[in-house]
């Protein structure tokens, strides 16, 4: 779908998150679209380092619940009726390599989340697409 065709305003089921699968979204593409769609841009690993210290940085696995807890405050922050959540490919990434990883877990609370205060969109690249993720809720560039 060509970047100027979204219409991320009109995403169906409004308070739940969706995928917009993009490999290689560019600056000036992702600040166009923002501004179009009146959306803010959020990095996820700005606001990670922002909010935990380094001795617990390598145990996001174990706090899986107060990182959905962040993503959903970042809705709820905002003037903005549509929120681009950028950069979660390092959790991603991150719960993927490990052993004892829950990354279905995650991905399944994440698919479940409800009551979003800001229309939520999650930039991910079409690679890390979680299965089982509902095709009404993803939009792929």
């Amino acid at each position: 779908m060509p970047i100027d065709d979204l219409k991320l305003r009109e995403a169906q089921l409004s308070d739940r998150p969706h995928l917009l699968l993009w490999d290689t979204p560019s600056n000036p593409e992702l600040k166009a679209l923002a501004y179009r769609e009146n959306a803010e841009v959020i990095s996820y690993r700005t606001h990670l380092l922002n909010r935990i210290d380094a001795e617990n940085f390598l145990t996001l696995h174990l706090w899986l619940e107060r990182e959905l807890d962040a993503i959903k405050a970042m809705c709820a922050n905002t003037s903005n009726p549509v929120v681009l959540l950028k950069d979660l490919d390092c959790l991603i990434t991150y719960l993927r390599v490990r052993s004892d990883s829950p990354i279905t877990l995650f991905w399944q609370n994440l698919f479940y989340t409800r009551h979003l205060q800001s229309i939520l969109w999650i930039l991910l690249p079409s690679k890390l697409t979680p299965p089982n993720w509902d095709d009404s809720r993803i939009l792929r560039i």
